[in-house]
């Protein structure tokens, strides 16, 4: 499955911006993909999942950097804001996670006493 990427060219530099599995546990495992599911970091949630998808193709640019590419990008054009596309790029890592169904499995509580 193709996954989606942000591209973009700054400063006569191109960007392909993308999520891989390990990002996404990482961002998973710091929390981040929890406070956004419940509504938390309204104002920093786009900056860092931004930030993030650097990672799997960009990822000795600097923060500082990141945060001015982030800074003149439009927020939004015709498939979406860019926070939603960020979720929707997210989203396509977390679904290539799941279970494919090939693999039967049972539970075994042991004997009863």
């Amino acid at each position: 499955m193709s996954r989606t990427t942000l591209d973009f060219e700054y400063n006569g530099r191109d960007y392909t911006l993308a999520y891989t599995v390990d990002v996404v546990k990482r961002l998973d495992r710091s929390g981040i993909l929890a406070e956004i599911a419940n509504g938390n970091r309204p104002l920093t949630m786009t900056e860092d999942l931004f930030k993030a998808a650097f990672e799997a193709n960009h990822s000795t640019v600097s923060n500082r950097i990141r945060e001015n590419i982030l800074l003149e990008l439009k927020d939004a054009n015709e498939d979406g804001s860019l926070l939603e596309i960020l979720l929707e790029m997210i989203n396509e890592v977390h679904e290539s996670l799941q279970p494919k169904g090939n693999v039967q499995w049972r539970v075994n509580r042991g004997d009863k006493i």
